[in-house]
C-alpha cells in the first residue's frame, strides 16, 4: 500500500503549527484549567490538538493507493447461423443435434478456463443459446461488428463460428472480421459445397410504381449450374395470365448467368402481383427457387388543374405552355364568370389577379374543400383577398402599383431549386403588384424576396404556406409572362422557368396532412414480417387526440376477414397483428368522432421471398477466407472432435491477469471518523467532569 498527497506535503507542517496554536488558544483563558494538575492538562491538551489535526489533514487530500491482481479468462464465442439456409443440405436433419453436440463437448473440455459465450446470427445478433434456423437473411458481418464493438479491449480468446457461408445483407465479413485479426476464428462449415445441377432466379429488380398506361422495366437475373446448351423459357403471369415471355439459351459453360429484361404494361389501376416462373428442369436439386413474385402499384399520375382569372393576361398563355407540355397534367384555363362550377378531380387551382366580390366567392369554395390554391395577384386585385390571406400591408397606397424583382431566398428548403434559378433572377424584369411592404402570417416559406437594384429587402415576392393541413401559394405580382420570354432570350430555351412552375406546382399538389384520421400502413411487407400500423386522430384544431375508438378491418384475396382495435400508443394509435400468409390484402380503418365519420382504405402486399432458401451451395470459400485470416481453422461440422484437438493445443488462448489499482482517500475510511469522533467527545467529557467552561 502507497501513500499519496494530492497537494503539497508542506501543508502538512503548516497543519500542524496551526492545530498546536489553537489548542493553546483555546484553552488560553478557560476558566478552571489553570488549577488542573499537569496530567490533565496535558490530556486536554493531546484530545484537541489530535481532533484538530486529524480533521484538518483530511484537506490535505492524502490516499492510500493499493494494487489488486484480477485474472480474466478468455473470451470465446460459440455463433450459429441462424439462417434458412442451414437446413438446404442433405445433413439438415443432424444440423441441431451436431450443434447441440458440439457446444456440449466446449462447455465440458474448456469451461472450467474459457468465459463460453453464445450468439445466433440473421438478420442480426442475439445472446442466446436458442437457435431454430428461421431466419430469411443472413448479415454475417453484423456478429462480428458486434464482438468488436461490445468486447473491446477484453481478452478475446477466440471465435467458433458455424455456418454455412451464405449471406445476403451486409458485406463479407472478412472485411469486418479483420478488425481483429489477432482473435483466431474457428470456421465450423454446415452443407455441401459441390454445386448440384439447378437453376434459379437469383433476383428481381422493379420500381414498385408504375403510372397508368405507361411501360415498366423488369429485370431478372438467372443463374444456371450443369445446364450447358440448354433451352428454358422464361414467363411473367398476373392473374395467372400470361403477359409475357421469352425463351432463353443457357451458354456452353457448366455455370451461366444472364439478365433478362421485360417492358410491362401498366393497364390496371392498384397494386399487382406478377409471378415469374422458369421452366422446370429435369433433375433439378431444387424447384422451389424456379418461381418469384414482384409486386407493382399503379397509379393514376395526372393531376387536374384549374386556372382562373378575371380578364385574359399573357401569364396563362405562359403557365399553359409549361403545363400542357405534361402528360401527367391535365390542364384547364377560364373566366370566372365562365367556369361552369364543376370540382371534382381538381388537385390544384390557380386564380390569376381575382378583381370582383364573386371571384373571392368561388375561391372560397375550393378553399373550403380544401383545394391547394396558387394566388397570382397584380395590382388590381381585389384588396379583401389580402386579408383573407393574412396579408398585412404597413405602407401601401390603396391603388399605387409598384415593380418588384426578385431574389432568391438561399433558405428556402421546401423543395429543390435549380442552382441557375439564382442567376436568372438578377436578369428577369420586375413584376407588377400592390405597392407597400407588408407581413404574411407565421410559417411562410419564403422562395423569392423583393429586390430593389442589388439591395434585397424582407418583404416576399413569393411564398408557401402549410396551415392547418392546406397548403397554398402567393406570388405578389403578374407579369411572369416577361421571365420566360426572358429566359429564352438568353439561353435559347426555357429549362430554368419551367422548372421554377413544375416544382412549386408539384409541392402544390403532394397531399399533406389535415383533420382527421391519420395512419402509417406499409405499403409491402415479407412474411416474416410482424404487421405493425401506426395511427394518429386529428382534432380541428390539429391536436392528436386518443378519444375516438379505431377500428380495423383486414380481408384477404379469398374474402377471409381479420378484425380488431387500435390499442392507445402515447398519444397516438397502434395495431400489432403479427405475421401473414404471403398474398394482397386490403384494409379499412375507421372511427366516429363528432357525429362524423373517418375512414382510411388501402392495400397492402406480403411478400413470399424466400431468399435463404433459393440457396443450394454452401460457400465454404468465405469460411475458409475467414479462418486463414485470422489464424484459425477450417473444420466441417461432422468433423467436431478435430476442432476441439485443436483448440486444446492452443497456447496463445490462456487467462490475463492484470493489476488494478484502488485509492482510497482518509475520509473514505469509516474507522477513520469514528476516531476523530471519539477524540471530540471524549475531549467533551473530560471537560464536562472537570468543570471546564
Amino acid at each position: 500500500m502507497n501513500i499519496a498527497l494530492e497537494y503539497s506535503a508542506w501543508w502538512l507542517l503548516g497543519i500542524l503549527f496551526i492545530s498546536l496554536f489553537l489548542t493553546w488558544f483555546s484553552y488560553r483563558n478557560k476558566n478552571g484549567f489553570a488549577a488542573l494538575s499537569m496530567v490533565w492538562k496535558t490530556s486536554l491538551y493531546t484530545l484537541r490538538f489530535l481532533s484538530l489535526f486529524l480533521i484538518s489533514i483530511t484537506l490535505v487530500g492524502i490516499f492510500f493507493k493499493s494494487f489488486k491482481e484480477r485474472i480474466e479468462p478468455p473470451l470465446f464465442f460459440v455463433v450459429t447461423d441462424n439462417s434458412a439456409s442451414m437446413l438446404n443440405y442433405k445433413d439438415s436433419s443432424t444440423v441441431a443435434k451436431d450443434i447441440k453436440a458440439l457446444r456440449l463437448d466446449l462447455q465440458n473440455k474448456f469451461g472450467a478456463n474459457f468465459d463460453l459465450k453464445s450468439l445466433t446470427i440473421g438478420s442480426t445478433t442475439s445472446d442466446t443459446t436458442a437457435y431454430q434456423f428461421n431466419e430469411v437473411n443472413s448479415n454475417l458481418e453484423e456478429v462480428f461488428e458486434f464482438i468488436h464493438s461490445e468486447y473491446y479491449n477484453r481478452n478475446l480468446g477466440g471465435i467458433a463460428f458455424i455456418s454455412d457461408g451464405n449471406f445476403n445483407v451486409g458485406a463479407n465479413p472478412i472485411y469486418t472480421a479483420d478488425k481483429m485479426r489477432t482473435t483466431p476464428i474457428f470456421s465450423i462449415a454446415v452443407g455441401d459445397s459441390i454445386q448440384k445441377k439447378d437453376q434459379l432466379i437469383r433476383s428481381v429488380f422493379n420500381n414498385p410504381l408504375a403510372f397508368l398506361k405507361n411501360d415498366f422495366p423488369v429485370e431478372i437475373d438467372l443463374s444456371s449450374y450443369q445446364f450447358p446448351n440448354e433451352d428454358v423459357t422464361l414467363s411473367v403471369f398476373k392473374k395467372n395470365q400470361l403477359v409475357a415471355s421469352q425463351n432463353i439459351k443457357y451458354r456452353k459453360a457448366p455455370e451461366d448467368f444472364q439478365k433478362i429484361r421485360f417492358l410491362l404494361p401498366a393497364d390496371e389501376l392498384g397494386y399487382h402481383t406478377y409471378t415469374i416462373k422458369l421452366e422446370n428442369k429435369p433433375d433439378e436439386i431444387s424447384y422451389k427457387n424456379n418461381t418469384k413474385n414482384f409486386y407493382v402499384e399503379v397509379l393514376d399520375s395526372r393531376n387536374k388543374i384549374l386556372l382562373l382569372s378575371t380578364a385574359p393576361h399573357p401569364d396563362i398563355s405562359a403557365i399553359q405552355n409549361v403545363l400542357s407540355a405534361d402528360e401527367n397534367i391535365e390542364f384547364e384555363s377560364t373566366l370566372f364568370n365562365k367556369w361552369e362550377g364543376e370540382m371534382n378531380g381538381i388537385n390544384l387551382l390557380i386564380c390569376h389577379t381575382p378583381q370582383k366580390n364573386s371571384d373571392l366567392e368561388i375561391i372560397n369554395e375550393f378553399h373550403l374543400k380544401d383545394i391547394p390554391i396558387l394566388y397570382i395577384l397584380g395590382a388590381s386585385s381585389n384588396k379583401t383577398i389580402y386579408k383573407q390571406l393574412g396579408i398585412r400591408f404597413e405602407n401601401s397606397a390603396r391603388n399605387q402599383s409598384d415593380d418588384m424583382q426578385g431574389a432568391l431566398n438561399d433558405n428556402f428548403s421546401a423543395f429543390l431549386i435549380d442552382p441557375l434559378l439564382k442567376e436568372a433572377l438578377n436578369y428577369y424584369p420586375p413584376l407588377n403588384g400592390l405597392y407597400g411592404d407588408f407581413k404574411t402570417q407565421p410559417g411562410a416559406s419564403v422562395l423569392f424576396k423583393q429586390r430593389i437594384g442589388s439591395v434585397v429587402k424582407n418583404t416576399p415576392l413569393m411564398y408557401f404556406m402549410l396551415q392547418r393541413g392546406k397548403r397554398y401559394s402567393v406570388l405578389m405580382g403578374e407579369g411572369i409572362w416577361k421571365w420566360r420570354i426572358n429566359e429564352y432570350q438568353r439561353s435559347k430555351n426555357h429549362d430554368v422557368f419551367n422548372g421554377f412552375i413544375n416544382k412549386s406546382i408539384q409541392y402544390l399538389t403532394i397531399p399533406s396532412k389535415s383533420q382527421g384520421l391519420s395512419l402509417s400502413f406499409p405499403k409491402k411487407i415479407n412474411k416474416e414480417e410482424d404487421l405493425v400500423i401506426n395511427g394518429v386522430f386529428y382534432n380541428s384544431s390539429l391536436e392528436a387526440i386518443t378519444s375516438p375508438l379505431l377500428e380495423l378491418k383486414i380481408t384477404d384475396e379469398v374474402n377471409k376477414e381479420y378484425t380488431t382495435q387500435f390499442s392507445i400508443y402515447e398519444d397516438g394509435y397502434k395495431a400489432q397483428l403479427g405475421k401473414l400468409n404471403p398474398g394482397k390484402y386490403t384494409w379499412v380503418a375507421q372511427t366516429n368522432f363528432d357525429n362524423k365519420d373517418y375512414t382510411k382504405k388501402g392495400t397492402f402486399i406480403v411478400e413470399d421471398i424466400d431468399i435463404e432458401k433459393s440457396e443450394s451451395v454452401a460457400n465454404h470459400s468465405v469460411l475458409k477466407q475467414l479462418s486463414e485470416q485470422n489464424q484459425g481453422g477450417f473444420y466441417k461440422l461432422s468433423n467436431r472432435k478435430d476442432f476441439i484437438k485443436d483448440l486444446a493445443n492452443r497456447n496463445e488462448i490462456k487467462s490475463v491477469s492484470f493489476m488494478e489499482d484502488t485509492n482510497y482517500k482518509l475520509i473514505d475510511y469509516t474507522w477513520y471518523l469514528i476516531a476523530c469522533a471519539l477524540l471530540l467527545t471524549g475531549e467533551w467529557f473530560a471537560k464536562r467532569i472537570l468543570g471546564i467552561s
